[in-house]
């Protein structure tokens, strides 16, 4: 009996369970002293990080996960990447790190507007595939507009007389028609970040720093003069403390991007706080140099007020009116009623769009971010990544996301074991020199050769049915070399009509800019134009009217 036991605890790997246990706490960054620790003495991220380990270890065929890399930092991160490609099960995950997603993914679902569409391949390539496929519904979309604009223009015309029989014919292939729907459009944020001032050559400086994150709280930047050098210092009582991180003597010029990276609680934020003056040294001193004016984007978001609104927000310190107000936050996604929600009720990606609406309102030249992408959907991302790399400022932020990272950076600070170290690159310059190959990202530019990586190729098309007719007896036959000729020409004819239309587009658009403007010799240039062009496209469109009814004269002969 005892051996039979054995040999079942041994088959369901039970010698090696507490090694696996120990291996994926490791992974996940949990210490080996939480293992006796009771779950409800946990913080939200110490209960996700248990959660998912529990999760990892049950030995499931199918995985859910839904944004696992929340309250994980890059070890962990990296390490749960290499389980899940390695892992004997299938894997569903919902996510916004890119770079997660280039690593486990082998298909990508995106649900959007209502839609479910499916995609081969990870975020990479589901990126290029998504941009071709709405390229080409776009171009379907006008193709098919362009063509209903001539058909009804050809109806309206013809209506009654002699081809009225053709106009009707036409109308009732429109009232067929297959329409194409609009191209979507993703609400995407629209923001701009503009210094006013130009600050220094060195806008920072570390001197003999230490910080920890029980030192005193400090007085921020109050009493600094806006613009004038300011010093943050240690004093007497923070001096009683021991720094949980020493900082080598650091310069950081004007235009640098900062990348702050670590261990969750290396004492990033710590340092962000401690520049900030919200935290005193407990060794040395903090310089801000000349001409620095400073904008803080907080991770819990502690500049927003829990009693105020998304309007006061933004309208609080702002000579703005409710309907600029309104159009402001329009390009943060927040519309209608929403507004006037009340900034406690804000969900995550809310309060993160509302900060970012504030941050966006300064003239600051630097910034301090404190994990920026945190509840922000990727086309929110990619919309900040945006902005921040035409901000002609400086940058010092920390982040988890490693494509935010790659994407912005110039150096990093590593923050780790009590240290800073400073690297100079991007993400993936500095793990590729550390030739951590087993662990490391790969480059952005080299993902196991995805610039070769085909597209989803083109539904075949179906061929149009041909209408049933009567045959009359004793019909003629239309030479196909004549067909062939008229089908060329109506092409031909048609594509000048669609270039005479796009230029006439392109004018209005000319005519619009020049009347805003107020240049009035412009504006008369631009109307001679446009008298000519639309002549040529009113002469245009009765040749291609011509030709499409000698085409199908010619193509109704054919078919009978």
């Amino acid at each position: 009996r005892h051996s039979d036991v054995s040999l079942a605890f041994e088959a369901a790997d039970g010698y090696a369970y507490q090694h696996r246990v120990h291996e994926t706490i490791a992974g996940l960054g949990i210490p080996e002293a939480h293992l006796e620790r009771e779950v409800t003495t946990f913080s939200g991220g110490q209960r996700t990080r248990a959660a998912l380990a529990r999760l990892l270890l049950s030995g499931s065929d199918l995985l859910l996960l839904d944004e696992p890399t929340n309250h994980l930092d890059v070890d962990a991160t990296e390490w749960l990447e290499g389980f899940l490609t390695g892992v004997n099960a299938a894997v569903v995950v919902v996510s916004h790190d890119r770079y997660f997603l280039d690593a486990v993914a082998t298909r990508t679902w995106e649900i959007a507007d209502g839609n479910f569409e499916t995609y081969t391949g990870n975020y990479t390539q589901f990126a290029r595939q998504r941009a071709e496929r709405e390229a080409r519904k776009q171009r379907d979309f006008a193709t098919q507009q362009a063509h209903i604009a001539r058909t009804e223009a050809f109806i309206r015309r013809y209506r009654a007389g002699v081809k009225a029989r053709q106009a009707r014919g036409r109308q009732k292939q429109l009232d067929r028609l297959g329409r194409v729907g609009p191209p979507r459009t993703q609400g995407q944020m629209n923001l701009a970040i503009r210094a006013t001032l130009r600050a220094g050559d060195t806008v920072l400086a570390f001197e003999n720093l230490g910080i920890a994150p029980e030192a005193p709280v400090g007085n921020g930047l109050l009493g600094q003069t806006p613009g004038m050098p300011f010093v943050h210092e240690s004093n007497a009582q923070s001096r009683a403390l021991t720094p949980l991180v020493h900082l080598p003597d650091i310069e950081v010029a004007r235009g640098e991007r900062v990348a702050i990276v670590g261990p969750n609680g290396a004492g990033k934020t710590t340092l962000l706080r401690v520049i900030m003056g919200e935290l005193v040294p407990v060794r040395g001193r903090v310089h801000i140099g000349y001409g620095v004016q400073i904008a803080y984007y907080a991770q819990a978001h502690e500049q927003l007020d829990p009693k105020g609104t998304v309007m006061t927000e933004v309208t609080d310190g702002h000579a703005m009116s409710e309907t600029e107000a309104r159009t402001y936050l329009g390009r943060f996604l927040f519309t209608g009623d929403d507004v006037f929600k009340a900034v406690r009720a804000l969900s995550g990606g809310e309060r993160s769009r509302l900060a970012l609406a504030k941050l966006a309102l300064s003239t600051a030249n630097v910034l301090i971010l404190d994990e920026p992408t945190n509840h922000l959907d990727i086309y929110s991302r990619e919309a900040l990544e945006g902005v921040l790399d035409q901000f002609d400022g400086t940058i010092i932020f920390v982040s988890h996301d490693r494509f935010f990272i790659d994407g912005l950076s110039s150096q990093i600070w590593e923050v780790a074991d009590g240290k800073l170290t400073l690297h100079r690159g991007t993400w993936s310059e500095v793990r590729a020199a550390r030739h951590d190959v087993g662990k490391r990202p790969a480059k952005l530019d080299d993902r196991n050769g995805l610039e070769n990586t085909s597209s989803v190729p083109e539904p075949a098309r179906k061929p149009a049915q041909a209408q049933s007719r009567p045959t009359p007896a004793a019909r003629p036959t239309a030479n196909p070399r004549e067909v062939r000729a008229a089908r060329e020409r109506s092409e031909k004819l048609g594509r000048e009509l669609a270039k005479l239309e796009t230029d006439l587009q392109i004018l209005d658009q000319e005519i619009d800019a020049s009347s805003r403007s107020g240049d009035g010799v412009k504006l008369v240039e631009l109307g001679a134009r446009h008298v000519v062009i639309s002549e040529q496209l009113r002469a245009a469109e009765e040749r291609w009217l011509d030709a499409q009814a000698t085409l199908e004269a010619l193509e109704c002969v054919t078919a009978t």
